[in-house]
């Protein structure tokens, strides 16, 4: 699998600008993130942690739990709150209309946010081949 392709399967899904990963919805949740200095990476703070004191920049995050539909596997989505209701937006239309939820990121200024699009059946442009499998299937191994 080409480096590019490897970028858009993991975990973490990054597409870079004008990219797009097909996704399906599973599930949103609220958690509070921490910079620590000491591991050099952001963490997930639990009711149960105890070095709290020596992390930074705490901020709440909406976790998107998505099916990437390109790896058939389950990616994770960190969004802001604009970010959240940007994708709210977007949902609330695939309900209405169907089609296929698309996740792309791209530059605003110096950061680079995430975006969601709708594409139907007449997008032909962005539409994408997905392996047939269960939602239930991929869940079993949790």
């Amino acid at each position: 699998m080409p480096e590019t392709e490897k970028r858009l399967v993991k975990h973490f899904t990054k597409p870079e600008p004008g990219e797009y990963v097909p996704i399906a919805f599973i599930e949103i949740t609220t958690e509070t993130v921490a910079w620590s200095p000491k591991l050099n990476k952001s963490v997930y703070i639990t009711p149960g942690m105890v070095d709290t004191g020596e992390l930074k920049r705490m901020r709440k995050v909406y976790v998107l739990k998505v099916l990437n539909q390109l790896s058939g596997s389950v990616s994770t989505i960190e969004l802001n709150d604009e970010e959240k209701n940007q994708f709210e937006g977007v949902y609330k239309e695939f309900l209405e209309k169907g089609g296929q939820i698309l996740f792309g990121r791209r530059k605003a200024g110096r950061k680079t946010v995430s975006f969601f699009e709708l594409s139907g059946a007449k997008d032909r442009k962005k539409q994408f081949e997905v392996k047939g499998t269960l939602l239930s299937e991929k869940l079993e191994g949790d």
